[in-house]
């Protein structure tokens, strides 16, 4: 079974990119989304295995407040971000935070992020058992 992947962006080409970047090397998309209710929303409803969260979103909602709620169902976030600054990442100091990755993105570096977050979270499964 191919890991389950939620993309927030809020620019619609680089979503798009994103997707079929993802798909070609195994990943399901199961949804791209441009604001963090929906992002919380889907979530919620579909459970995936990873949500690739965008800091800057459109809506009253940024990435960081939309992953506050999503970790809450112990979900895995990696942020995808043009913002690299020292503020950006004492802001993200969420609990189920698995990496960050710069845009633009590299697609090794993100499969890379991807597979060391799925070894990570399988890892803490069997801690947790």
């Amino acid at each position: 079974m191919n890991e389950r992947i939620l993309v927030v962006e809020d620019e619609a080409i680089t979503a798009l990119d994103l997707k079929y970047s993802l798909e070609e090397i195994g990943y399901e998309v199961i949804d791209t989304v441009d604001t963090g209710q929906d992002a919380i929303d889907i979530a919620e409803e579909k459970r995936p295995d990873v949500v690739l969260m965008d800091i800057k979103l459109k809506g009253d909602m940024e990435g960081f407040e939309a992953a506050e709620v999503i970790s809450q169902w112990n979900i895995p976030i990696i942020y995808l971000t043009a913002n690299t600054d020292i503020e950006t990442f004492e802001q993200s100091n969420v609990k189920g935070v698995y990496g960050f990755v710069s845009k633009p993105y590299d697609l090794n570096k993100l499969n890379e992020t991807l597979k060391d977050t799925f070894e990570k979270v399988k890892s803490e499964k069997i801690t947790d058992a």
